[in-house]
């Protein structure tokens, strides 16, 4: 019998970073999406959009197909901020 768990995201997409993917989500990517849309509905900045191509290898942002699955972490701390985890 084949047993049915659940797999991690650090499982399904490969190498782990627990700090940065402490609270890991994941996001398919839709025909309106771009990478500055998705940073301003996770991150309230528009910005950050770098922080989600570079934690998931996008080299072209023109090039990310349909139905892809991105991985968002974590906001990053700005510079000279604390938070309390």
């Amino acid at each position: 019998m084949i047993s049915q768990r659940s797999i991690s995201p650090y499982e399904k997409y490969g190498a782990a970073f627990p700090n940065a993917d402490a609270t890991l989500q994941v996001h398919v990517f839709s025909a309106t999406d771009t990478l500055s849309g998705i940073a301003q509905k996770y991150y309230g900045d528009w910005k950050l959009w770098r922080v989600i191509a570079e934690r998931n290898n996008i080299l072209d942002v023109r090039q990310i197909e349909i139905g892809t699955e991105l991985l968002i972490p974590r906001r990053p701390l700005e510079r000279g901020r604390y938070e309390s985890a």
